[in-house]
């Protein structure tokens, strides 16, 4: 629960050092646990565990009929949230064959958090625990577990770490805290390993740390420290098999952007002018691109999108453009095919369109326009899942929607 200051700035310093300790676990019902989901023989999560996502599907659209799923009151906790931002759909994620629902305000202390998932084959939520957090803003795919930074632990100025959530598991598994970490913005994983980018108290640094056992201990492997009247924040990573990206800010406004990239096991490399706005990667296999956003993403505009060259950002229109003008990306995530992507984009008269690449080096010419939304009175769509052939739409105002049959099932 530190004070949180969203938004805004360059580097100074960076060291590398090594591992910082670790603490006991639990789990999101409270008290001292194992993940408690299945494991293999080295004692990680057992991805055969995993209900399915997916369903076979044949080329072709399918009925791509929207239906409304539940209204805000209807999903757990989320009515109770005592603010606009607090009640928003922030964020959807497929997962062991359920669709996970991220909400809440961490800028207003609204947590702890309710855990729940839709399960489409029992038409109904299914509890899974409460999260000591003020808001569940991402979800993060691991093998055979789901993984979400503690972006604001809901003790005073209290370090956080990275909750699990294993394939068959019962409820979410808090992971060990990151000394420091008053904020863990964001995860990513690559390979056997995750990284988690956190967020410090004022003249203490920003850090990312990384884990070879699913966030139960740490080593610190990047750090950029704040001068004794500011703080700095790691807010966004993203990995590749062969690419490692950080990027943050410092604070108070008026401050510094700065992001590292690091190539396979080599030396992070600061890299040169980087832009304003909160720089977010959006990874598909090997590519990765960088796109800049005003605040978070499915709350503010996109700004530029750019890929890394040379140690360089260069400005590449990549988004598709939607008829009538301008559009912003809202949301991306996985399609059923693993070699492709879906991302929701957001017109400037509240019109949405989702559409599907294959390719992000291609760039614009590259899309295939799945559906056309129009725009809801007073409300807009802001977060989007594909679970089992029905794409998830969650809204600014708390309601889940649902657009069945994406594609042409298979008989």
């Amino acid at each position: 629960m530190a004070c949180s200051g969203r938004p805004v700035l360059r580097v100074l310093l960076v060291l590398l050092a090594p591992a910082c300790g670790t603490a006991p676990t639990d789990d999101a019902t409270g008290g001292a646990s194992s993940s408690g989901g299945g494991t293999t023989s080295d004692g990680g999560p057992d991805p055969g565990l995993c209900a399915p996502t997916t369903v076979p599907v044949l080329a072709g659209p399918g009925a791509r009929q929207l239906e409304r799923v539940a209204t805000r009151e209807a999903i757990p906790g989320l009515a109770d949230q005592p603010t606009v931002h607090g009640q928003a759909l922030g964020t959807l994620f497929a997962f062991d064959g359920r669709l996970h629902l991220g909400y809440g305000d961490y800028d207003a202390n609204t947590g702890p958090i309710a855990m729940s998932a839709w399960d489409p084959l029992a038409a109904a939520f299914i509890d899974l625990g409460t999260l000591p957090a003020e808001e569940v803003l991402w979800f993060r795919q691991g093998e055979g577990t789901l993984y979400s930074p503690a972006i604001d632990p809901d003790g005073h100025q209290e370090s956080g770490g990275v909750y699990r959530l294993d394939c068959g598991a019962a409820a979410w598994h808090v992971g060990a805290p990151i000394p420091g970490a008053v904020h863990v913005h964001d995860v990513a994983v690559q390979g056997a390993a995750i990284y988690a980018g956190t967020g410090s108290l004022t003249g203490q640094p920003a850090l990312l740390m990384a884990s070879q056992d699913h966030g139960q201990s740490w080593t610190e492997l990047l750090r950029r420290d704040s001068a004794p009247d500011r703080f700095s924040r790691f807010y966004y990573v993203g990995a590749t098999p062969e690419q490692l990206f950080v990027s943050g800010r410092d604070y108070p406004s008026p401050g510094t952007s700065f992001a590292w990239l690091r190539q396979g096991q080599g030396d992070f490399q600061a890299l040169n002018d980087p832009p304003g706005g909160f720089l977010v990667p959006i990874v598909l296999g090997d590519a990765m691109v960088v796109t800049a956003f005003a605040g978070t993403p499915g709350r503010s505009d996109d700004l530029a999108t750019y890929r890394v060259d040379a140690g360089a950002f260069v400005v590449d229109s990549l988004w598709p453009a939607l008829p009538g003008g301008e559009a912003t990306l809202v949301a991306w995530g996985p399609d059923s095919d693993p070699g492709r992507l879906l991302v929701l984009m957001r017109g400037a008269d509240g019109s949405a369109s989702v559409q599907r690449t294959d390719d992000l080096s291609v760039g614009a010419g590259a899309w295939d326009e799945l559906a056309a939304l129009a725009p809801r009175p007073t409300d807009e769509y802001m977060s989007m899942a594909l679970l089992r052939n029905d794409l998830y739409l969650g809204t600014r105002l708390g309601a889940l929607y649902a657009l069945r049959e994406l594609d042409r099932p298979r008989p």
